[in-house]
């Protein structure tokens, strides 16, 4: 009698969506499994918790096994949405699939991605947001000073013609 042979079904890991507090008016959002037409929903729906309390939103994906476009455009609502309000909806990078996604709807510009390393937490993501701001707080402020320099040099310079001709300041 011939083996009949056994079946094995892959059991995918269910979808996961914890949100965190971050502290300082910020969040995290850690999510696992597939995100997907039917799961959608559930990470929109916590990415609006996550907005009502915090200004800074992060969303961790490096546990991610599957998304595909209903899920991206989940992501990329919700991060127009933070701009818009003023908020700031931050993604920790997780699977290759995602990006692509975001590119391929054109939604890539409109999200903040950041790197970690398996095992950090997704709040080392704020650390690197700080960081990022504070570089780019100095940079715009040395723009800034550079054309006040400019300005004020602009108008020594002008004193300087004008006073070589008192007539013209007296009018």
């Amino acid at each position: 009698m011939p083996a009949t042979p056994v079946l094995s079904e892959v059991v995918e890991p269910p979808f996961g969506c914890t949100l965190g507090d971050g502290g300082r008016g910020a969040a995290w959002i850690r999510v696992t499994g597939e995100l997907d037409l039917t799961t959608a929903p559930r990470l929109a729906q916590i990415l609006g918790q996550a907005a009502r309390r915090a200004r800074t939103v992060v969303v961790d994906l490096r546990g991610l096994t599957r998304v595909d476009s209903s899920g991206v455009g989940a992501i990329a609502d919700a991060s127009r949405s933070a701009r818009r309000d003023g908020r700031r909806l931050v993604l920790v990078r997780g699977l290759s699939q995602v990006e692509r996604l975001l590119a391929l709807t054109g939604a890539l510009h409109v999200v903040e991605i950041v790197d970690l390393n398996a095992g950090e937490p997704p709040l080392l993501a704020l650390l690197q947001i700080a960081r990022k701001d504070h570089a780019h707080t100095h940079q715009r402020a040395g723009r800034v000073a550079t054309l006040l320099d400019a300005t004020i040099t602009r108008g020594v310079d002008a004193l300087t013609a004008a006073s070589a001709h008192p007539e013209l300041i007296d009018g």
